[in-house]
């Protein structure tokens, strides 16, 4: 009883930590779009995109942090000072993959200002890519004997794999993908979220564990993630055949703009990214 109580109060601390960098990474958000009232956009205007962009990016936190604590403890006051500073690390590498996301994944769109014009695409877009790279760092910084150099080395292959996956399933979609989340597309950003968050989770899976030295370690990655991405493809093409059998995936995005078609798709594609996972 006596080591549940203490458990649970370890729990409430490391809670209080994630809390801390959230609201840290709340001030800075401000700070960078100080032209917008961010709690404004929410609290009055109901803005989705700005709540989507937030919640990604506190999710992204919560995730990466996760990864610090598990693997075997090293003692109450040194998991803390671990999850403090590491958490620190991942709050800096979540602002990179935003700038990621802007540049790369996004180039063309003014992300903040489609963010201010309600643009619901760009939000679901960028919770994608901050959920995705916080599942990333989850499995970078998880286990034992890996130390910082290796979590910076996978989350930085992490972004390139984000990036291929982006790129070769917009030159496979009989549209611009990019275009349809600058218009304001809401379908067509929850479609690239729900694609790059099941490729977050199963590499998060090819990353945690205990290191194994480089040479193993990458081509165990390289491995996992060249698998991940054919595998997400072929059941993205199977659940759409199985489960939009009256439709096409090109009419339910870029004419109709349907949701509820897009929701229940990625959903069963989350849950395949789950069990793909769960054996890799």
């Amino acid at each position: 009883m006596m080591q549940e109580l203490i458990l649970t109060g370890h729990g409430f601390v490391y809670a209080v930590i994630v809390m801390v960098y959230v609201v840290i990474a709340k001030k800075i958000m401000d700070w960078r779009t100080k032209d917008m009232d961010d709690d404004y956009e929410i609290e009055e205007k109901s803005n989705p995109a700005v709540g989507l962009q937030r919640a990604g990016l506190y999710l992204g936190i919560a995730l990466g942090m996760s990864g610090a604590l598990t693997g075997g403890s090293m003692g109450f006051v040194k998991d803390v000072i671990t999850l403090a500073w590491e958490g620190a690390l991942i709050v800096v590498l979540l602002f990179i993959a935003r700038e990621v996301c802007d540049r790369v994944i996004l180039s063309g769109i003014d992300n903040d200002a489609e963010a201010a014009n309600g643009n619901a695409a760009v939000g679901f877009a960028e919770l994608g890519v901050y959920v995705a790279s916080g599942l990333v760092l989850a499995g970078a910084f998880a286990g034992e004997g890996g130390g910082v150099l290796s979590a910076l080395v996978f989350f930085a292959l992490g972004q390139l794999v984000l990036f291929i996956l982006y790129f070769v399933y917009e030159k496979a979609t009989p549209f611009n993908i990019r275009e349809e989340i600058k218009n304001g597309n809401a379908a067509a950003g929850l479609n690239a979220a729900g694609m790059m968050v099941a490729l977050g989770v199963i590499l998060r899976s090819s990353i945690a564990g205990p290191a194994m030295g480089w040479s193993r370690d990458l081509s165990a990655f390289g491995v996992s993630a060249g698998a991940g991405l054919v595998m997400l493809f072929i059941f993205r093409w199977v659940i759409d055949w199985l489960l939009l059998p009256n439709t096409d995936y090109e009419t339910e995005i870029k004419r109709d703009q349907n949701m509820a078609a897009i929701a229940l798709t990625e959903g069963v594609l989350l849950s395949v990214a789950i069990i793909i996972a769960a054996v890799l």
